[in-house]
């Protein structure tokens, strides 16, 4: 099933992919479908045996504002490829974006200064479905609601000055995310996904999420052991080789330029890059 949060007459709403547009689900927020668990998706499925499909008006992030959005870092082992030096973790390594950085599909990446070293980064994420909290590996995936596509812009000027990982990852529009969700019973196995990325229409990045350090099983395990997450909560699972900030030289986006990040079986996010000043 794919899930769609969109606007229509002035409303927001969720719906289904079908036909070439979107059957209504009669729910107005992802969340709320999600939090009825099972009964939630039924009533997804009977919407569309009974609905006909609609044309929004506008495509929105699936969740616009995230309760938490925990990100991956280093987690490819392509990256050895573009940084002989980096230092793979022993453990996931992990950081924040803030909720107020989700951008819908199409919205513009707005670059705050002229100087901003503004890097894309496709990931693919994941929407927590129950209340995780210490869940195993084995228990992990049945805490999955579905998946979708995250573009970690990062102002690295920001982000690798002083460390300051929140504020270089958390500016303002520098969390696109969507095009939809995928529920986790079309996608059994993450690790067979492919993620790839494509500036002005050139691809930059391109990579089997098998190459992974550490599986999303792995990583849920392991953020869980320390954090609750809860329904409606955004993880993201890191970026392969191919970012601006290790190409030689640097490819930073700029104003005028597109960005899309993709993920098989999901979808393609789309957005043009704004100037902020």
């Amino acid at each position: 099933m794919r899930l769609v949060t969109y606007t229509l007459d002035g409303e927001t709403a969720v719906g289904i992919r079908r036909d070439g547009g979107v059957v209504p689900t009669g729910y107005s927020e992802l969340v709320a479908l999600i939090l009825e668990g099972e009964r939630g998706l039924e009533r997804a499925r009977e919407a569309v045996e009974r609905g006909d499909p609609v044309e929004p008006e506008r495509v929105l992030a699936p969740v616009p504002r995230p309760g938490k959005i925990l990100c991956s870092g280093i987690n490819y082992a392509s990256h050895k490829e573009e940084n002989p030096d980096a230092v793979f973790p022993e453990e996931p390594f992990f950081f924040s974006k803030l909720p107020s950085a989700v951008i819908a599909p199409g919205d513009p990446i707005v670059i705050p200064r002229p100087d901003t070293q503004t890097d894309y980064e496709v990931e693919l994420a994941l929407v927590i479905g129950s209340r995780a909290s210490r869940v195993s590996e084995g228990q992990s995936l049945g805490h999955v609601f579905g998946y979708t596509v995250l573009n970690d812009v990062s102002a690295r000027d920001i982000q690798f000055k002083d460390n300051q990982i929140t504020l270089g990852k958390g500016v303002d529009t520098f969390s696109p995310l969507g095009p939809e969700i995928v529920t986790a019973d079309e996608i059994p196995d993450p690790s067979q996904l492919h993620v790839s990325s494509y500036l002005n229409g050139e691809q930059m990045q391109s990579a089997p999420a098998s190459d992974m350090i550490f599986s999303v099983p792995r990583l849920l395990e392991f953020l869980t052991a320390l954090v609750t997450l809860e329904p409606g909560d955004v993880v993201s699972t890191g970026t392969p080789a191919g970012c601006g900030t290790f190409r030689k030289p640097p490819v930073w986006m700029q104003p005028g330029d597109e960005i899309t990040v993709e993920v098989d079986r999901i979808g393609r996010l789309t957005n043009p890059v704004a100037a902020g000043w």
